[in-house]
């Protein structure tokens, strides 16, 4: 049986503005459109309308119907807030299948559970290297520059093959894309700049192959005929938004959770095989997609009793599917004993993050090395007084000052 058809309701604006005086907390719109009205017709700075589907059992669903709902950036009816460039062959996660099949299966070897793992102790030495020059440090110190930047950073450098000679201006770059203060002269020149870097490095691997992603690509696709040079250079542009700036952002959200919640802190402490649920906890309740992710409807449909038509856009909301009441107990609290959290941080279904696990992976290492090195860390001023990257796709801190 399906829900009683309710009635179509006005668009109003989207984002919604959170609290300053509670960044760790969602809009308190989300909260009441999950009661009353859990698919609502919106309006985006950028001139979409979409329907904003905002409970767990909805967001999770959609996500993984590739029958009736579409990824395609370039559907008219595809929210382009959410990205509003005009993507390029090699974009995997703005397609469907076969090509997104085609994109993810030439490097999904690359992202397994068991590389993730495999390169833990590797992580462990880059965090420990950066907690050693911390404290090192004059205090209060950064920690969005000084640790969870440089972390993935040098992680999906590594992976991408990028020399360590060019990682400060690949760093340089990168930052300037993803930060909301940036001009959009200023964007374009870094989207410019990274881009024909990894053209030239991808060129120089076809002289001297590397065994990392980029490097495989060349010797495997490329070399076959499979793949385009400029295809390979998007792909690398695609992993370095899937492997940098969100873990970069859970990383700073997750320390300043727990310095609000100084009670999880230290039983994490004194429990630290409590790190796997932690990181899942955390990566639910600071859930850092905040605008969500985009669909379009392919046919006719219902959603929670509302009718969606064919080509009307779909913006599943993350954010709120994490703090979803019928799902969670206490859902706005941190309890880092959670049981059986399925959190979609990372997406669901075909569309997934491919760097989910690495991403896990450098969340516990980063997250329990640094509360158990440094058991003295505080925040250097009050949580409602730092700097947030309020605006942007992706929620983050501009800054972290910590003492010890």
């Amino acid at each position: 049986m399906t829900e009683e058809v309710v009635a179509p309701a006005s668009a109003c604006p989207f984002p919604f503005a959170r609290d300053a005086r509670h960044p760790l907390d969602l809009p308190p719109e989300y909260a009441r459109l999950r009661a009353d009205r859990p698919v609502q017709k919106v309006t985006t700075p950028a001139g979409d309308t979409a329907w904003l589907v905002s409970r767990y059992v909805d967001v999770r669903a959609l996500l993984a119907d590739t029958d009736r709902f579409s990824a395609e950036v370039m559907n008219p009816g595809y929210p382009r807030y959410l990205f509003p460039v005009d993507p390029q062959p090699g974009a995997f996660v703005t397609v469907d299948p076969p090509d997104h099949t085609r994109y993810r299966r030439m490097i999904m070897s690359m992202f397994t559970k068991k590389k993730a793992e495999e390169v833990r102790p590797s992580v462990q030495k880059l965090v420990d290297e950066r907690i050693d020059a911390i404290l090192k440090l004059p205090q209060p110190a950064d920690l969005v520059t000084h640790f969870a930047r440089p972390i993935p950073l040098t992680v999906v450098c590594e992976l991408l093959g990028v020399p360590y000679k060019d990682r400060m201006a690949f760093g340089r770059w990168i930052n300037t894309l993803v930060e909301t203060t940036s001009s959009q002269a200023h964007r374009n020149a870094a989207a410019g700049a990274l881009f024909g870097y990894l053209t030239k490095l991808v060129a120089q691997k076809e002289k001297e192959p590397t065994d990392d992603v980029l490097g495989r690509l060349v010797t495997n696709q490329m070399a076959a005929g499979e793949l385009k040079r400029e295809e390979a250079v998007v792909i690398g542009m695609m992993l370095l938004s899937a492997g940098y700036d969100t873990t970069a952002s859970s990383i700073a959200l997750s320390i300043l959770t727990l310095l609000e919640h100084p009670e999880q802190l230290v039983k994490l402490r004194e429990n630290p095989d409590l790190i796997v649920s932690a990181v899942e906890e955390l990566l639910r309740h600071q859930n850092v997609m905040q605008c969500g992710v985009g669909r379009v409807a392919k046919v006719d449909l219902e959603i929670a009793g509302q009718q969606i038509k064919a080509g009307e856009g779909v913006i599943a909301l993350l954010s709120s599917a994490d703090r979803d009441e019928s799902v969670y107990s206490d859902a706005d609290a941190l309890d880092i004993t959670r049981k059986d959290s399925t959190p979609l941080a990372f997406g669901h279904g075909i569309h997934s993050c491919i760097a989910k696990f690495l991403s896990r992976v450098e969340l516990q290492v980063a997250l329990l090395t640094l509360i158990t090195r440094v058991p003295t860390l505080a925040l250097a001023k009050p949580a409602d007084e730092l700097r947030f990257r309020d605006g942007a796709i992706v929620y983050s801190l501009r800054e972290l000052p910590v003492t010890w």
